[in-house]
């Protein structure tokens, strides 16, 4: 995985992944902390290896990259500093078309190195959303209003919201404000990569 295009540590990746969601939302994006290691580019090694973990089988990865994401962040804080893990989740109809949820693959990686739980139970999808690639950033909202919810009365306070790519934060964005709404404490995010500039 030294073929990526990595940040030199965590807490920058974390200022810049802030920065960026906070660039496109005029700051109104409250995640406690934010979590980043790579670098997404089209055309790179990175986008090929995500792009074979996401629709050719290849879901092992998606558990090594979260082991290697989760060591990553433990340079910048404890476990102890939230109580669970929640995957951005798929609609189910589309669950089905990939047969597996690469975020929920990327929390169970880093979950073997936190020993926190994966909670899948916390927030579902309720609406099939069209593709987000090629929308702009107003487009993508409007796609996600009222997309995620949290059918429990009763979740975790301290949350780490996992997701694979970030572009815009428009997706992390909603499910995270969906978690607040049920009653997180406090929401952090976690993304394997930050779509660069090309």
């Amino acid at each position: 995985m030294n073929a990526f295009e990595t940040f030199s540590d965590c807490t920058a990746a974390g200022h810049t992944l802030l920065h960026s969601i906070e660039s496109h939302f005029k700051g109104k994006c409250s995640f406690e902390r934010a979590y980043c290691r790579y670098v997404y580019h089209r055309h790179s090694p990175l986008q090929k290896a995500l792009h074979a973990m996401k629709y050719e089988g290849m879901f092992n990865l998606g558990k090594a990259f979260g082991r290697e994401l989760g060591v990553w962040i433990l340079e910048a804080v404890p476990s102890e500093s939230i109580d669970c893990l929640v995957p951005v989740p798929l609609h189910p109809l589309k669950r089905i078309e990939r047969s597996f949820n690469q975020a929920e693959k990327i929390a169970e990686g880093i979950a073997e190195v936190f020993h926190k739980p994966v909670r899948t139970d916390i927030l579902v999808r309720t609406h099939y959303t069209a593709t987000q690639t090629g929308l702009a950033i107003t487009e993508r909202r409007k796609n996600l209003e009222g997309a995620f919810k949290t059918p429990l009365s009763d979740i975790p306070g301290r949350i780490l919201l996992v997701d694979d790519v970030v572009t815009t934060g428009s997706t992390v964005v909603a499910a995270a404000s969906a978690l607040r709404n049920g009653g997180a404490v406090s929401v952090s995010v976690a993304t394997l990569a930050l779509t660069g500039k090309e």
